[in-house]
């Protein structure tokens, strides 16, 4: 589903259509979703498979839609979301080396 769609509009839709944050949000999802698949007993790898297909494919998405808006001189709203994204990182990351 969320996997196909991204697939889809990345080659049927304009870069101009796609949410930053509605992106960001899939990425953390999928990933987090994709390594809970991974681990749990017994292991889900089709659903596994399915969020990291859709990882890829909101990153892509992520990437038309930041060159998409570089391009057309949104340089301030690229810039808010990728601080954005590097606080959610951070915080992602402490909360796993914390346990």
């Amino acid at each position: 589903g969320m996997s196909g769609a991204a697939i889809y509009d990345a080659l049927e839709s304009s870069p101009e259509l796609i949410s930053l944050n509605m992106t960001g949000v899939l990425l953390v999802y999928s990933s987090l979703f994709a390594r809970w698949a991974f681990v749990v007993k017994p292991q889900n790898l089709l659903l596994a498979g399915c969020h990291v297909t859709n990882v890829a494919a909101q990153g892509n998405q992520l990437r038309r839609a930041v060159e998409y808006k570089k391009e057309n001189g949104k340089d301030e709203e690229v810039n808010d979301i990728l601080v954005k994204a590097g606080a959610t990182a951070a915080a992602g990351t402490a909360c796993l080396l914390a346990g």
